[in-house]
């Protein structure tokens, strides 16, 4: 992949009031695609190319920005950036298709890109028609992408998580938080026993097994709401999903056991939540923590030979959900910056979920006090949600409902 996703700029506003001065339903859709601004990274790009590209972007009032070296034929590469509306980046589409030099690979990149940002605009024509709206079946309630970000609430039946560990070790407090969640308005239930925060201890499959399978089988059997099993291993995965689980969450992005977790997908074909962990466990996930040279288009990367994998293994890639892994292998910095270039991730075409509730680069601007904690959480949730991103993991559900909830009366 060369080219990512670095922001939409929608004006959702400005196509209602198309509504109010009467539009016409085809001129709304047009005009519409005019209303949306995108900004779109270019790796590695031929010099060539680029000088082509730029051309076609400025013959329709588009932009592309690159170094400055690229037009004199001193430098063969250089990144760059491509700006302009809906409309012009489709044209440029159409202009660039079977051009060599590259850049009929760089325009499915590019259009790919488009694919995720004209569901919107296909949205606002369609009066939100659930056939525009992508969908995820279950053994549960089938998951729906697009509307509004779908909450996942998290359930550590663990001793030692970094933020409930011990709360709902027990089977019944488990279960009742569970049923709580639900309650309060989550989409889906992640139901983890091993830890995985830094430096947690790794335990057996069989511990694993006998913490969470109980609860997830009590659980299914009482609500309709889909449950994720949060593991790394696939013989805990076959578990959970004979228990009732709906979904795995694998924290190891396809790292530990990846050729045993994907028969386990395949056999049971489930949907799977792929994490960006960089080949790191709880263990040793915050030692030796090296910059990242582009941290958006390397987890790009990442993701792209992991879904080519799961590809060539026969796993349909159309059930991947993509987690960046916040707090995995990452600092303080690389946290906020993915939150910067969140939609980024929206690139590969694929559902996007994010999870920062309670993390420690949260806890370090709160000074780790409870309520600020919450403040932190929820506003992050708001910023996520303002970004589209399809779902978001968290700790307190109810209170991010009601945000949430404030969100989409505003949108």
């Amino acid at each position: 992949m060369h080219a990512y996703l670095v922001d939409v700029f929608n004006s959702q506003l400005a196509v209602g009031e198309l509504d109010k001065i009467g539009v016409s339903k085809s001129g709304k859709y047009i005009m519409s695609n005019k209303l949306i601004f995108i900004v779109i990274k270019l790796k590695n790009i031929n010099s060539t190319a680029l000088n082509i590209l730029k051309q076609e972007a400025l013959s329709i009032g588009a932009e592309l920005a690159n170094h400055r070296d690229v037009i004199t034929g001193k430098i063969n590469i250089s990144d760059g950036i491509l700006f302009g509306t809906l409309v012009q980046l489709r044209i440029i589409i159409k202009k660039i298709r079977h051009q060599q030099f590259g850049l009929k690979e760089l325009s499915s990149d590019i259009e790919n890109i488009l694919d995720v940002v004209n569901i919107n605009v296909e949205h606002i024509d369609q009066n939100n028609s659930d056939s525009k709206f992508k969908i995820l079946k279950t053994n549960k309630k089938d998951i729906t992408f697009g509307k509004i970000p779908l909450l996942m609430g998290i359930l550590n039946v663990t001793p030692d998580s970094f933020s409930d560990g011990g709360l709902y070790f027990n089977f019944e407090d488990a279960v009742n938080r569970g049923f709580e969640i639900v309650k309060e308005g989550a989409d889906i239930i992640d139901i983890g026993g091993e830890s995985t925060r830094p430096g947690a201890d790794f335990i057996d499959s069989q511990t694993e097994i006998d913490r969470v399978c109980p609860v997830i089988k009590k659980l299914s059997d009482n609500i309709d709401v889909p449950i994720s099993i949060d593991t790394r291993k696939p013989e805990v995965a076959k578990e959970a999903i004979l228990a009732g689980a709906a979904i795995v969450n694998d924290v190891s992005g396809l790292t530990y056991k990846p050729g045993d977790m994907v028969n386990v997908l395949t056999a049971y074909d489930v949907p799977y939540i792929l994490m960006h962990s960089r080949n790191k466990n709880p263990q040793n996930m915050q030692i030796d923590v090296e910059p990242y040279n582009d941290a958006a288009f390397d987890i790009i990367q990442y993701f792209s030979e992991k879904l080519s994998y799961l590809k060539s293994k026969g796993y349909d890639i159309n059930k991947v959900i993509l987690d960046p892994g916040f707090g995995f292998a990452k600092s303080a910095e690389d946290n906020y910056a993915l939150l910067n270039y969140i939609l980024s991730f929206k690139s590969l075409n694929l559902p996007v979920l994010a999870g920062v509730s309670r993390k420690s680069f949260i806890k370090k601007i709160t000074d780790g006090q409870k309520e600020a904690l919450l403040i932190g959480n929820i506003a992050l949730a708001s910023y996520l949600a303002l970004k589209n991103i399809d779902i978001i993991r968290v700790h307190d559900v109810m209170q991010t409902k009601t945000a949430l909830n404030a969100i989409a009366a505003l949108k």
